[in-house]
């Protein structure tokens, strides 16, 4: 039976680059909306304005609401136009020929061995592996998934239901993960598939070791990401303890080395202060206008690469 397969591409203050970006998936699926997380500079508008005028569906978010809003009306928009699949990518993501007819394929096997599908992603992201194990059939296990080039059934958002929209950004496919794991969904990964991203800007160290080179987010992602980490440290602690034990172990090193370099220090402890504190409190959304325009101060101690 023939599935219609729809794309959802969410942006915020895209560049002209993203015309590339939606061709490459574009030509791969049956339909494609575009839904934009309240954008507001004339260049991006413009960009908007382009891709609509080619064609493409595009939904303007009345408010900046986060990736996770973004991606919720964008699912919803699918499948209530017919979609029995929907793939989601950001908007500087960019498919080689073949990537969706991978991602259905290894659905379709997975299927075939019994398994309750979930996720399906590819086998590799940003040059790293998404694989876990495999089965004695062959399917190929992911773990520690990114949303950004992720197939889902209708079946699955149906039973799982949307992302968590009060994390705004960052965790929120690994929310989403967990999620589909406490439902009994195996998360499958597409062999051979692949898909190049950018997870921040590659600096390097003045003279520093062992870490002479790091990728580093835009200073206020990490309000984001202590919050979020103590949010969904609260949800599944108990029941993925040695995953969450292993994710905050990792991220400590990563806010520490980061805390190292940001320049003023203070200004980046106060944002991983902040955003633990909100996190204790479970309070989600929009990082506070005061705490965004703190974080626009840091600069990082380090040179990019590229």
């Amino acid at each position: 039976m023939t599935r219609t397969v729809w794309a959802v591409v969410t942006t915020f203050e895209p560049d002209g680059t993203l015309a590339e970006a939606i061709a490459s998936v574009r030509g791969q699926v049956d339909a494609l909306v575009l839904v934009d997380d309240r954008s507001t500079r004339a260049a991006s508008i413009g960009v908007l304005a382009r891709i609509e005028e080619a064609g493409v569906k595009v939904i303007r978010m009345g408010t900046n609401s986060g990736i996770a809003a973004a991606l919720n009306r964008g699912i919803s928009a699918a499948l209530d136009a017919g979609a029995d699949v929907v793939l989601t990518f950001d908007q500087d993501s960019r498919i080689a020929d073949g990537y969706v007819s991978a991602l259905l394929a290894a659905e379709a096997a997975a299927r075939a061995e019994g398994l309750r599908v979930g996720p399906v992603v590819p086998e590799r992201f940003a040059a790293v592996s998404q694989v876990r194990g495999r089965t004695r059939g062959g399917t190929l296990l992911a773990h520690h998934v990114i949303q950004s080039g992720m197939l889902l059934g209708r079946d699955t958002v149906r039973a799982v239901g949307g992302m968590l929209e009060p994390l705004f950004i960052d965790l929120v496919d690994t929310e989403y993960e967990l999620r589909c794991v406490d439902l009994g969904f195996t998360i499958v990964a597409a062999p051979g598939a692949s898909l190049g991203h950018n997870l921040g800007r590659r600096y390097r160290r003045r003279g520093a070791l062992p870490f002479p080179v790091l990728t580093l987010s835009t200073p206020f992602r990490y309000y984001y990401r202590a919050r979020n980490r103590v949010i969904i440290d609260r949800r599944y602690r108990r029941r993925h303890g040695a995953r969450i034990l292993r994710d905050w172990a990792l991220d400590t090193v990563h806010f520490a080395l980061a805390w190292s370099l940001a320049r003023p220090r203070r200004a980046m402890c106060r944002l991983l202060r902040e955003g633990t504190r909100a996190g204790r409190r479970g309070q989600g959304g929009r990082i506070p206008d005061e705490l965004r325009e703190l974080a626009a101060t840091i600069t990082w101690a380090a040179t990019p690469i590229g």
